[in-house]
């Protein structure tokens, strides 16, 4: 019998520590609990008997507000400074052991250690999804997005960080980047070699999966077969295609809780962390200076000092909304929600992420589906967990192992589209294609279908963010406005026609692998293949990718859409400083989660720089 799902929901036990509980998380949760435990941060505090942390005397020299990617590269880099005191704030719980299986990502979506947002209707995208909102997954958990996500280890590319630069925001370029994406890499393949390009020794593994299975290997030779050459896109050149580096090593998930707190909370006493410790407001004073936070633990309202400064590092959806909800945001819709306002910035606005679709489907035969049956599905995770070096189908994320970068013009200066590989049980997309965000999620190595996404790397579309009025201090509202420009769909569609060509190759061609060319429900007035038919499915199957940024824009004084300066000060708060993909000017062209930490890294290096340089002053 082939894999049975098990809503967890539905056995999940109200109290559990596990947090892989969720609507759509598909896996057992006995087994789960057995094999992988609860969390190596909680395993080592009842070994050294850690208590609950004291709150008699709250004063640090800098408080930092969210270990995700950015945040604990800064708390790592400040604690390392003996004399200095670090509070980590984080509103999520730790990371739970089964967060380090490469193999089950999927199903840590909606779980509790994930936000679980959405978007606003906007009645040009996402119109096939639940009430006309797609999902935007975000980490609530030590480590953040970098806990959860899909583990790629993509850079972007050069134009990215010199039209940064080109913007106003003196030391930004990407040979001035380049040296802080080096500084916590550890790269473990050959890539390692190149050190003009990568680090090695750092605290982040990057490193390919140690298993790739068939299906993987059709896409990159299609790929390559298709006219795009086998490259590291973390070089000197990005259009090409590869096997994904990611943040793994030895068959697991190195989450940067994992790489840059675990190896250090214990041991640096100037450091303290506090988890499920949500933060809901800056304190600023008379004269305009963040001097502290206000946070909820266990119920309780505490209040912590920073005799130096506060630093937010909760990312491109929670760091805009701390900021509004302690008066610093746009004039009027703060007055709207009678908050106080501090100061008048843009906050919220810019708000930017790459958008693709579902529904270009390839059907895979039988011979080079990987699904299999259920026993041996729970054996593979069995062996998983017994093994010392992780290998095997868990130890890898499935197709999202595959990438590939390509320009649909070929005067254009950089990519403007990347492939995501995605995966689907197909006779349960057939079913209900309505919730193709939702769909039955087993462990991402056991499928029978490909979705190729094409992701527009340069949209031109907008969003926001804004304050709930029924209740500013819960979830904001996210205006996506996904395909707003509608120039954002041509580069997706000059994508597909190539992904189509692809079938001619003789990967496709020789194991049988085809593109399902059955109109999903809600297209099926338009001939599949045609650019009306893809504009559907692109309307409706819209696909997020979860690349948010640019929500606390950084740019120069005159820029009159900017909340943070080049060295990542909120304009007109002293004391107060954002470090995180909220600060992207224009979202890069990749994932995020690399620039992430560098941004972290770099953010970071400044405010060291500046309060070294003033104590020896």
């Amino acid at each position: 019998m082939l894999w049975q799902p098990i809503n967890l929901t539905e056995v999940c036990p109200a109290n559990t520590q596990l947090t892989a509980c969720s609507n759509f998380g598909y896996v057992y949760l006995s087994l789960l609990v057995h094999l992988f435990g609860d969390s190596e941060d909680r395993r080592i505090q009842q070994k050294l008997h850690i208590q609950e942390e004291t709150f008699e005397k709250e004063e640090y020299d800098f408080i930092v507000v969210g270990a995700g990617a950015a945040g604990c590269v800064i708390a790592n880099r400040l604690s390392a400074v003996k004399h200095w005191k670090v509070l980590l704030l984080e509103a999520g719980g730790e990371q739970p052991d089964v967060t380090l299986v490469p193999g089950l990502s999927t199903s840590l979506i909606g779980s509790s250690i994930d936000w679980s947002y959405k978007t606003e209707p906007n009645g040009k995208s996402c119109l096939a999804r639940r009430e006309q909102r797609c999902g935007w997954p975000r980490g609530k958990v030590m480590g953040g997005s970098s806990s959860i996500n899909s583990m790629v280890y993509i850079r972007g590319n050069r134009l990215d960080y010199d039209g940064w630069a080109a913007l106003g925001n003196e030391g930004w370029s990407y040979e001035e980047v380049l040296p802080y994406f080096r500084k916590s890499e550890d790269n473990l393949d050959l890539e390692g070699l190149n050190c003009k390009y990568h680090g090695v020794g750092g605290e982040q593994p990057v490193s390919r999966y140690l298993y790739i299975d068939k299906p993987n290997i059709i896409m990159t030779q299609a790929f390559n077969q298709g006219g795009l050459p086998i490259l590291d896109y973390n070089g000197p050149e990005q259009v090409g295609a590869m096997p994904a580096q990611a943040v793994t090593k030895d068959g697991i998930r190195v989450s940067t809780n994992k790489a840059f707190i675990q190896p250090i909370r214990y041991k640096r006493k100037n450091l303290t962390v506090k988890v499920k410790a949500e933060v809901f407001g800056i304190l600023i004073n008379d004269d305009n200076v963040a001097y502290g936070v206000n946070y909820l633990k266990n119920g309780k309202v505490y209040t912590a000092f920073a005799k130096k400064e506060v630093i937010v590092s909760a990312g491109t959806i929670n760091s805009p909304k701390l900021l509004m909800l302690s008066g610093i945001g746009p004039k009027e819709h703060l007055l709207e929600l009678n908050i106080t306002v501090k100061q008048d910035l843009p906050v919220g606005e810019n708000l930017q992420d790459h958008v693709t679709f579902n529904g270009l489907i390839v059907a895979l035969p039988n011979q080079t589906a990987t699904l299999i049956a259920q026993d041996e599905i729970l054996d593979e995770i069995k062996c998983y967990a017994n093994m010392k070096v992780k290998r095997g189908p868990m130890s890898a994320d499935g197709p999202a192992n595959n990438i590939a970068f390509i320009k649909t013009e070929p005067d254009l200066p950089a990519p403007d589209v990347q492939f995501h590989i995605g995966h689907l049980y197909l006779d349960d997309y057939v079913r209900e294609p309505q919730i193709a965000d939702e769909l039955m999620i087993v462990p991402t190595p056991y499928y029978d279908t490909l979705l190729v996404r094409a992701m527009n790397l340069v949209p031109k579309s907008r969003g926001k963010l804004l304050l709930n009025p029924a209740d500013p201090y819960g979830k904001p509202l996210l205006y996506a406005n996904y395909l707003d420009d509608p120039t954002d769909v041509i580069p997706i569609l000059k994508a597909v026609k190539f992904a189509i060509s692809l079938e001619n190759t003789t990967a496709f061609i020789s194991n049988g692998a085809r593109y399902d060319r059955t109109p999903l429900a809600g297209c099926t007035d338009y001939e599949w293949g045609t650019d009306e038919y893809f504009l559907c499915l692109a309307r409706l199957y819209t696909s997020a990718t979860h690349h948010q940024a640019g929500t606390c824009k950084m740019g120069p004084h005159w820029d009159p859409k900017a909340v943070v300066d080049p060295k990542l000060r909120v304009y007109g708060v002293p004391g107060l400083r954002v470090i995180d993909a909220s600060i992207m000017p224009l979202v890069v062209r990749g994932n995020t989660n690399a620039p992430s930490i560098m941004i972290g890294e770099k953010g970071v290096a400044m405010v060291l720089e500046y309060w070294l340089n003033k104590s020896h002053g």
